[in-house]
């Protein structure tokens, strides 16, 4: 299995090579620390970058839709036989958790939102779903769509596609809408925590237990690594942070005398 992600400069603030970097310096050394050989993790770019023995593949994927560049990038990597193996591919800010083998899948494996939206940060693809992709990359670069999230599920939701897609457990993907319910559906301990630890909110759902379940999502190694990445990451709740743990209890508690 490859361990795939994409990385884009733009004249944008958020992707900004200050900004990449320590997203990147992050991605790379967690995923070392969890196993992974520096041969199996992938990184596209559309500049030069090398960090703890991974070099980028610089290539320019396409200029309107970034959001989009992880499956034009797995369509680059078929196309030239740079891949034949299972490719998960995730957001700079999905972070893997803990150790976890390759889930059993048919040819595209994916987790939902708390609905049955598909989520487009964290996928596993087999070379068998390279025609998939094809469709995919077609209807976005047609359109000029700016994200690939609605063409992703519009094709994998077809019935053209639907058979040969698996819907993963959602430990695969926990971001923070609806957290406490794809928390709640996820196996122990979660494999995939969604987030920028930079955004206040996300960073206190993930590791100060915002959501009042009387845990915190990330591992204490992950969270540590982040620390060592994010400066001033918090250590206690905010005071709307503390609000919404106590109003989310509180809910949860009137639910549990009513069932």
């Amino acid at each position: 299995m490859k361990n795939f992600i994409v990385a884009n400069l733009t004249r944008s603030r958020r992707y900004n090579y200050e900004n990449l970097d320590l997203l990147l310096r992050s991605q790379i050394e967690n995923s070392i620390e969890l196993g992974w050989s520096v041969d199996d993790i992938i990184l596209l770019s559309n500049f030069n970058y090398d960090f703890m023995g991974v070099r980028s593949i610089k290539v320019d994927l396409n200029k309107f839709c970034f959001t989009g560049s992880k499956v034009f990038g797995m369509k680059f990597l078929f196309k030239y036989g740079l891949v034949n193996d299972v490719i998960w591919s995730h957001d700079l800010d999905a972070w893997q958790n803990v150790f976890f083998k390759c889930p059993d899948f048919k040819d595209v494996g994916i987790a939902c939102y708390s609905n049955s939206k598909f989520n487009g940060g964290s996928i596993f693809w087999r070379k068998k779903g390279e025609d998939i992709l094809d469709d995919i990359t077609e209807v976005i670069e047609k359109d000029k769509y700016n994200k690939e999230e609605p063409t992703l599920n519009k094709v994998l939701k077809s019935n053209k596609y639907k058979k040969r897609v698996t819907i993963l457990n959602n430990t695969f993907n926990v971001g923070c809408s609806g957290y406490a319910k794809r928390w709640n559906r996820s196996m122990k301990p979660i494999h995939v925590c969604h987030f920028h630890p930079y955004n206040r909110t996300a960073w206190e759902t993930h590791a100060l237990d915002r959501n009042g379940l009387d845990t915190k999502g990330i591992s204490d190694r992950l969270e540590n690594l982040l620390r060592k990445y994010f400066g001033g990451l918090a250590t206690e709740l905010s005071h709307d942070g503390k609000a919404s743990q106590k109003e989310k209890r509180e809910k949860r508690l009137i639910e549990l005398s009513k069932s």
